[in-house]
């Protein structure tokens, strides 16, 4: 089997270079679908062809029934808008209770929104002015902003090529007397390699916030993403798996620190402890955890039909060079596949950038898209804002701060961004297995044709 797969890459690489014409071997193709594909010599949609699919690939989002609506009207009708009591009757701590049972945890702390369940761990932490955090640059703004927001620097460790994940080899050499904790991402719902960074966090005694914000039911080694470090953190934005709207939680087994998270979520008050802490205002309404009780009701059903669409379209694309989907470390048991990673190889494609690859691939009617944009966000115009500003000029020294922009390069984190990384969305691993092979069927099409494209 080895043997075929591999000369079947080699055939569509020498294809997709002109070298070996339209004609398909049998002995090549393994599959009944790539035969199908290989044959096929349609004009590419963007130079005038007829596109793989007329309409996109849409899986309509979020997804709610008559129970979700009734559960939000009984919020409605019940009258208290906003649960500052921390009683067992109320929708928020009915929520919190299924959510821990849920990531395997005795504790969770709902917050607003996922930057704020960053924020209120970082500080329960007691990170703050002069402090550093460590963290990766392959990432949505939100988790740095929360670090910021303490007035500390985040500290870039570039990101590991195959994975995507925060490079754990290389966090070591970042650590200074500053370090105060380390935040790793498990961007799209993979998982960072926790093995290394928890015995790096024993190491040197620093505490570990997972930004899990994207990995609801994610696993490493059968334990949930987020129920690993200190504090595991989780967003609940419209366009997460598990949604509200906006939302976030705190997971954990530390009862004291969860505490702190809970009483900086209202005012510095710990409703338990009855001690005075640093807070802010950051509560969920019982509104929005009365849709997500709603909404879990379905996730593990949804969950498990993204990971069988993941994991077929895994197959499609290993027949398909230049054009891998991501890796996964070994200690990852399962992947909660908020986005569908790819690494595109231009080299396979006589050269075409990968903004034309997408331009190609969206005309054929099937959306792929860089995670974030294009400039990485460790280069970002938001940094320089802080650094310029009073604040951070108060707190830090010029010395200080001049050394940070020169130590603040991720160079394969570049390259992801700018060259090769690309995504699919959650919903489309939804659809039916039919759409998947559409999206294995445009790639391939581009692929035969990508040096009429350039």
């Amino acid at each position: 089997m080895k043997r075929k797969l591999l000369n079947r890459r080699k055939f569509l690489k020498n294809t997709s270079a002109g070298m070996a014409g339209a004609a398909v071997s049998s002995t090549v193709a393994g599959s009944s679908l790539f035969c199908n594909i290989l044959k096929k010599t349609d004009v590419p949609a963007i130079l005038g062809g007829k596109p793989v699919r007329t309409k996109p690939i849409n899986v309509s989002w979020p997804i709610y029934d008559d129970t979700d609506v009734q559960m939000y009207l009984d919020a409605f009708h019940n009258k208290k808008w906003s649960e500052m009591g921390n009683r067992e009757t109320e929708n928020v701590c009915k929520f919190e209770k299924k959510f821990a049972e849920l990531m395997g945890v005795p504790y969770c702390v709902a917050t607003m929104n996922g930057t704020t369940s960053l924020y209120a761990s970082l500080n329960a932490l007691g990170v703050g002015p002069g402090d550093e955090v460590i963290v990766g640059p392959y990432t949505f703004i939100a988790t740095i902003n929360a670090i910021l927001l303490l007035f500390a620097l985040p500290v870039f460790v570039d990101t590991d090529p195959e994975t995507f994940m925060i490079n754990a080899d290389l966090i070591e050499e970042r650590i200074t007397e500053h370090t105060r904790a380390i935040l790793p991402v498990h961007i799209g719902g993979g998982a960072a390699d926790m093995d290394k960074i928890l015995t790096i966090s024993k190491k040197y005694n620093i505490p570990v916030v997972e930004d899990a914000c994207q990995a609801w039911l994610g696993e490493w080694r059968n334990k949930k993403l987020g129920s690993l470090g200190d504090t595991g953190c989780f967003s609940f934005q419209v366009s997460k798996n598990l949604c509200c709207g906006e939302g976030g939680a705190i997971i954990g087994n530390n009862e004291t620190l969860l505490n702190k998270c809970r009483a900086f979520r209202s005012y510095g008050r710990d409703p338990k402890e009855k001690e005075g802490y640093p807070g802010a205002n950051l509560r969920i309404t019982p509104f929005q955890t009365a849709i997500l009780m709603a909404q879990m009701r379905r996730l593990e059903e949804q969950q498990t039909l993204r990971s069988n669409n993941a994991a077929y379209l895994d197959k499609l694309l290993e027949d398909i060079p230049g054009f891998d989907p991501h890796k996964k470390y070994s200690g990852q048991t399962r992947h909660a596949y908020h986005r569908y990673f790819m690494r595109y190889n231009k080299e396979y494609f006589n050269d075409l950038p990968r903004s034309k690859f997408i331009r190609a691939v969206e005309a054929e009617g099937i959306s792929v898209r860089p995670m974030y944009g294009t400039i990485p966000l460790n280069k970002q115009a938001f940094i320089e804002y802080h650094l310029n500003s009073r604040a951070f000029k108060n707190v830090f020294s010029k010395e200080r701060l001049n050394k940070y922009r020169r130590e603040n390069h991720c160079p394969e984190n570049d390259k992801i961004c700018e060259e090769i990384g690309l995504v699919i969305k959650q919903t489309v691993l939804l659809a039916a297995k039919k759409d998947i092979e559409d999206i294995a069927e445009a790639v391939v099409k581009i692929q035969k044709n990508s040096v009429k494209l350039l």
